[in-house]
């Protein structure tokens, strides 16, 4: 008897999630709990078991397809008998009859969608549309397979509010949003699909661009006194990087009221700046799959000794993806980190739509002017990133000479040990 498995809710407000990965070959024997797929959502990355015994016969979504929850993943025979693997036409893609060739897709003036038909959106952007009020429906997709993105409802919103309110709403066709260009296909050369937490990463990151006004301070930072209490630390059996104190500078310099828009978020869609009373501070982390940014929870109420617990905790949960979904979202400011591969400095980019990131890099032995006399110090330059449309300049400098002054006078911040 064969058993069509759908793609079951796994979380609140999730509509569809990335196929990313598949776990199990057609024709392959799974019993019950075992993993058959990998997913991914916009709040969590899930691996989804078996629920039944028996033999896989037929994928209906190839990695890197976007699944409607409710959606038939996976047909399982369960009557045991042997099945032989169906050819190469298994795994089957929504294009997947299209050719090659067909590399360049043209992007249509106004969508062209049969009635009932449902609209390829991730839930935030059905989230941005209903703020806006605009229609889904009415929106020409400009993503993969006609996927609707943030862009597409910001551009027909935009040109809906600048219509003559006497005109009729037929009038306002959307407009299409850019084409991207088709690069030439070459014959020295190998195409990977975007696809997983690097579709992820390419959104974020564009979204930053397109909404942010950045602008880079960068400072010199003493790290020697950090070093000395480390090594004192180290003797009593706790080892530290240097990311707990940096943390610990950040929350004591954002609870200043003069640095309150670094803890900030703009809501585009209200026109309202949103301040946030907590301190949620992600610490950006490198995997095999790409950067992700776990999160510590109300930093502001660690002492040092905490942050240092906390921060291995979902370090090495981010990088083993064991996380759940709840710690890999909602910060409020950010920091990251190139370690030994740090350079000189470099320009972080904002994790939207927070208002702020702090970016360290190496820490090398150089010369410095310390009471009149040239000596040997521990020296790290330290990058902040922010949007210029909250943090005016001398804000932006100002918060990150607070953060200079805590981490070369770290005397300031012992009392938070115990």
């Amino acid at each position: 008897m064969a058993f069509e498995f759908k793609l079951p809710d796994i979380g609140e407000g999730v509509v569809e999630g990335e196929l990313t990965k598949w776990l199990v070959e057609a024709g392959q024997a799974v019993v019950e709990d075992t993993p058959l797929f990998e997913v991914l959502t916009d709040k969590v990355s899930a691996v989804i078991p078996s629920p039944r015994k028996g033999i896989v016969t037929k994928r209906h979504f190839a990695e890197g397809d976007m699944v409607p929850v409710g959606a038939i993943v996976v047909t399982i025979e369960e009557s045991g008998a042997a099945v032989a693997a169906p050819v190469a036409a298994a795994v089957v893609a929504p294009a997947a009859a299209a050719p090659v060739a067909a590399a360049v897709v043209a992007v249509a003036a106004a969508p062209v969608r049969e009635p009932g038909e449902r609209v390829r959106a991730a839930p935030a952007t059905r989230k941005l549309a209903r703020d806006l009020g605009v229609d889904l429906q009415a929106v020409a997709g400009s993503g993969e397979h006609g996927r609707v993105t943030k862009s597409d409802i910001e551009a027909l919103a935009n040109q809906i509010a600048s219509t003559p309110t006497d005109t009729p709403a037929k009038a306002a066709a959307p407009k299409a949003p850019m084409a991207a260009t088709a690069l030439v296909r070459g014959p020295d050369e190998e195409r990977i699909k975007l696809k997983g937490l690097r579709r992820k990463i390419y959104a974020k990151m564009r979204e930053s661009k397109d909404h942010a006004a950045h602008f880079t301070y960068v400072d010199e930072i003493d790290f020697t006194a950090i070093i000395a209490l480390q090594d004192a630390l180290a003797q009593n059996g706790v080892k530290s990087t240097f990311l707990p104190f940096v943390v610990k500078a950040v929350v004591l310099s954002l609870q200043k009221p003069e640095f309150a828009y670094l803890n900030a978020q703009i809501d585009e869609a209200a026109g309202e700046i949103v301040l946030k009373k907590r301190y949620h501070i992600g610490v950006a982390a490198a995997t095999d799959a790409g950067l992700v940014v776990p999160v510590v929870r109300d930093a502001d109420q660690k002492s040092i000794r905490q942050l240092i617990e906390e921060i291995r905790r979902v370090g090495e949960g981010a990088r083993t993806s064991t996380l759940p979904g709840e710690e890999m979202s909602g910060s409020t400011f950010t920091i990251t980190s190139l370690g030994k591969l740090g350079g000189m400095f470099a320009t972080p980019i904002v994790n939207y739509p927070e208002s702020a990131i702090l970016g360290l890099h190496k820490v090398e032995k150089r010369p410095a002017v310390v009471d009149g006399q040239i000596v040997i110090r521990d020296r790290m330059y330290m990058s902040c990133s922010f949007d210029h449309r909250l943090i005016d300049g001398h804000v932006g400098a100002g918060f990150v000479q607070s953060v200079k002054t805590y981490l070369e006078q770290p005397a300031l911040m012992l009392a938070e040990l115990v």
